[in-house]
């Protein structure tokens, strides 16, 4: 996301922006239709907004009348009896839909986020595990823009049918609920956004916009235990959709985040540093993005194991396949300079601004996969355990939805200046 010039753009339309996990900022959208990586969340020119004006039951001649006509909810019991609760416009509000449909109606098309390249994004949509229409968004139009979020979307024909294996149920206060199939998760951050917040815990929210805690497993008829939390986003929320994690962040959040002007240069400050390969010799230095050359004895490569920063060489080579991480990272190795062994990978500045904690140095980097960022960064996310298939959590870089290993999941950074040897004097940037 650009946000070079974020400050001279009037930020008064935008609710916020939403980030899927695991893109190193923008890339190339050639065939790959509507689907982005990031979806900022504009006020319409027009209210679109929707909400709940009555429930009537499923066999009544109303409820003939208002399937036909309004935007309407579907609920059907165990025992077979059912509901349908419509809806009416809400001038004060703006509505906007989430889901892996290609149909107009659906604003943000996500697909499931893996690891790596995000090469063949036609492929994910057609093995996608993300319902189709998986939530909706109700901003409120007038100040201070509350942004509130509700499982499941509108179809084409206005409607939300749950699966029948979904709970649902009565509430007994105003209408009926459920959730879906496999559920729209939210995690809210403790604190504001910044070095001080902590991960937060992963709920459940329903239709209507009530909180649970998580159910036993993903897809268990079963709700959770209801919790005082809140569907409100707030500036980090997280957005599970059982496939792909959403990030969302405030206009006042986005205000404080590095541009990528600043992203780039950090990268100049260490060129600048002339750090040097302790096994080459030679000067380090970050290429720019339009002269890029694989296997560089100049590129910077890290080994994640205890730090040290060298350039491209083959002594020591030894690649071996012994877990999951290893065929995408194949290249172990002892360090020539500590002995230690690990991955021996290329460092790249992790240029996504939304994902940065803070705007501080650039002097940690995540494990295995080599993303260099901040300190407080680093450690933020190493802490937050993502949704990993339908009942695992794990914790991942949020540059490349590569999953963390090692103690802490990164590592700090250990350059080598020019003329200085290592063990006499290491640098930190």
């Amino acid at each position: 996301m650009n946000l070079s010039s974020k400050k001279s753009k009037s930020s008064r339309d935008l609710y916020g922006v939403l980030a899927s996990i695991g893109y190193n900022g923008q890339f190339a959208m050639e065939n790959h239709g509507r689907y982005r990586p990031l979806y900022h969340v504009r006020k319409r020119k027009e209210a679109n907004g929707l909400k709940p004006n009555r429930e009537v039951d499923l066999t009544s001649e109303a409820a003939k009348k208002v399937i036909a006509d309004q935007y309407t909810v579907t609920f059907l019991s165990e025992k077979g009896f059912g509901s349908v609760v419509d809806f009416k416009k809400d001038n004060k509000s703006d509505m906007f839909q989430i889901g892996r449909s290609t149909e107009a109606l659906v604003d943000y098309i996500v697909v499931d986020t893996y690891p790596g390249p995000k090469d063949n994004i036609n492929e994910l949509l057609s093995h996608s595990t993300i319902s189709r229409f998986a939530c909706r968004i109700i901003a409120d139009r007038p100040a201070p823009h509350k942004c509130r979020i509700y499982a499941a979307a509108f179809d084409a024909s206005k409607r939300i049918f749950l699966g029948e294996s979904a709970p649902q149920w009565s509430n007994g206060k105003r209408t009926s609920d459920g959730l879906t199939t496999n559920g729209v998760l939210l995690c809210h951050p403790k604190g504001e956004w910044g070095v001080d917040m902590h991960a937060g815990s992963w709920r459940e929210v329903s239709v209507s916009g009530e909180m649970f805690g998580l159910r036993s497993a993903r897809s268990a008829r079963q709700r959770g235990k209801t919790t005082d939390c809140s569907n409100t986003l707030q500036d980090g929320t997280l957005v599970d959709l059982c496939g792909v994690v959403l990030l969302w962040r405030t206009p006042e959040g986005i205000s404080k985040a590095p541009s990528l002007d600043e992203l780039n240069l950090k990268k100049d400050m260490i060129n600048a540093l002339k750090a040097q390969c302790p096994v080459g010799l030679g000067t380090l230095r970050f290429p720019s993005s339009n002269n890029k050359q694989k296997n560089s004895s100049a590129t910077p490569y890290l080994y994640t194991n205890c730090g040290h920063v060298h350039g491209y060489h083959v002594w020591g080579a030894r690649p071996t396949i012994t877990s999951v991480e290893d065929v995408r990272f194949p290249d172990k190795r002892h360090c020539p300079f500590c002995n230690e062994y690990g991955h021996y990978v290329e460092l790249n500045m992790a240029m996504e601004p939304l994902y940065y904690v803070d705007n501080g140095p650039a002097t940690h980097a995540f494990v295995p996969c080599g993303h260099m960022t901040t300190e407080a960064t680093a450690r933020y996310w190493s802490q937050v355990l993502l949704p990993h298939g339908k009942d695992k959590f794990h914790t991942a870089c949020p540059f490349c939805a590569e999953p963390l290993r090692g103690p802490k999941g990164y590592v700090k950074l250990i350059f080598q200046t020019l003329g200085e040897p290592t063990s006499k004097k290491e640098i930190f940037l």
